[in-house]
């Protein structure tokens, strides 16, 4: 893809081939566009409400919010090209859907708190712009997959990401981040940790472990047939990469959400991310059947 092709435009009164029959460019675009804010909300609502979120945004540090939104950003990339909120012949530039995406969420997200009360006018600027950029990231990731959440259909399953591997590691990241959002920035996380024992963190990994094969490798869920080419081959390879990607997610969300950061002891940090882990590893899961 070259610069210039980013860049051309085509008339808006252009007629398109659609699944319904022909339609108007501009008829086709809009309808990619509330279809992307109708599955932004779908996913994030939950989130539009939840307290931790308005009062998180508030205390980041503006260096945080911006690492946040542009890991977001790519993150959105590869969601556009799995599933989008454009029909599979016309999801030809993830890079600028993505931005698109980014947008939808932010006004959707902007829209809502409005409406619920969370800001007006009188809400200093600063405050509403770190609330609407924060709240925005789980918006804009269900705008990315509506295809998938409204459409009724599979995602993209050809070959342009590379390998099998690759795809399952992009999968297991999307669909960690996007079932995990609803948990980690909530603060029941923090009270378990504070009744559980070393015995109790234990059983929650050797679980997610169990989950996770469960899910993806013996339950059948999906009928498709194992791709060649794979290093992760191996079940227990695969579902033992899986989940570690999964904790990842969750050092990244507890570290978003300022629940951790280096200074915070080890002894902490480890039992935190498994718990949170449990919620990522069944997210991950679904993720690498839907996509």
């Amino acid at each position: 893809m070259t610069i210039t092709s980013l860049f051309q435009t085509s008339p808006l009164g252009e007629r398109l081939e659609t699944s319904n029959g022909e339609a108007a460019l501009w008829l086709v675009e809009l309808r990619d566009l509330a279809r992307a804010f109708c599955g932004g909300l779908i996913v994030a609502l939950p989130l539009l409400y939840t307290m931790e979120m308005w009062h998180r945004a508030r205390f980041m540090p503006p260096l945080d919010l911006l690492t946040v939104l542009v890991v977001a950003y790519f993150i959105n990339v590869a969601a556009c090209y799995f599933c989008g909120f454009k029909s599979r012949r016309r999801r030809v530039q993830p890079w600028w859907d993505a931005a698109t995406a980014i947008g939808i969420g932010a006004i959707a997200s902007l829209c809502t708190l409005l409406l619920i009360g969370r800001i007006n006018p009188g809400t200093p600027a600063h405050v509403i712009v770190n609330i609407v950029t924060l709240e925005l990231i789980p918006v804009s990731l269900g705008a990315a997959l509506a295809m998938n959440q409204l459409g009724g259909s599979r995602c993209n399953d050809d070959e342009k990401w590379g390998t099998p591997d690759i795809r399952s590691v992009i999968a297991t990241i999307l669909g960690g981040i996007l079932f995990a959002f609803n948990v980690a920035p909530t603060i029941e996380p923090k009270i378990i940790l504070t009744t559980v024992s070393d015995w109790h963190i234990l059983a929650i990994a050797v679980f997610s472990l169990l989950i996770s094969w469960l899910m993806v490798d013996f339950a059948h869920f999906s009928d498709a047939e194992e791709e060649g080419g794979r290093i992760l081959r191996s079940e227990a390879v695969e579902t033992a990469v899986s989940y570690l990607i999964s904790l990842l997610v969750s050092a990244g969300f507890l570290w978003t959400f300022g629940y951790i950061d280096t200074s915070t002891d080890l002894s902490t940090v480890v039992p935190w991310v498994v718990v949170l882990g449990y919620a990522t590893t069944l997210g991950g899961s679904a993720g690498r059947l839907i996509l």
